[in-house]
């Protein structure tokens, strides 16, 4: 089964404007800050993902500032209403948890190591020394890897 299209909005900080990006629009803004090769295609997740790590190259189409913010378009709509994301892991909160127990903001597995005292690193900041993560890519062969890695100078090995 396919995964559904998702539509991230590119935005401005200094004049507002703003653009709703599908697959297509994504892959044109990539090739045209020399992040993709023409003729290359990406898996959908690591498309929005190199997306997102990209925008701060971006101009804006406007006032032509560089450093556009990027944030889930408002206009999208989810496979099933309700369907939430945990805010220490990142990852999907399953539906019966969600039905059991209404308006939670964390997986079973986060709330588990919470109760038990258990700290859990955040899913965007360094486990080693707390610096923020980006997505970084990683030529191999033909190929180009991405990954998480520490922003921090020098980085932590992960």
């Amino acid at each position: 089964m396919p995964l559904p299209t998702r539509f991230l909005e590119l935005r401005c900080r200094k004049c507002f404007w703003s653009e709703v990006c599908g697959p297509p629009q994504m892959i044109a803004w990539l090739r045209e800050a020399g992040r993709i090769r023409p003729g290359r295609e990406m898996e959908p997740e690591i498309l929005y993902e190199v997306f997102r790590a990209a925008a701060a190259e971006f101009r804006c189409r406007k006032c032509g500032a560089t450093g556009l913010a990027v944030t889930t378009a408002a206009d999208e709509t989810a496979e099933w209403p309700g369907v939430g994301t945990c805010a220490k892991c990142g990852r999907p909160i399953g539906k019966e948890r969600l039905e059991a127990v209404p308006g939670t903001t964390c997986c079973a597995a986060c709330q588990k190591d919470q109760e038990q005292g258990q700290k859990r690193p955040d899913r965007d900041q360094c486990p080693r020394c707390g610096a923020p993560l980006e997505v970084r890519a990683i030529p191999h062969g033909n190929r180009t890897r991405y990954v998480l890695a520490c922003s921090a100078n020098p980085p932590c090995p992960l």
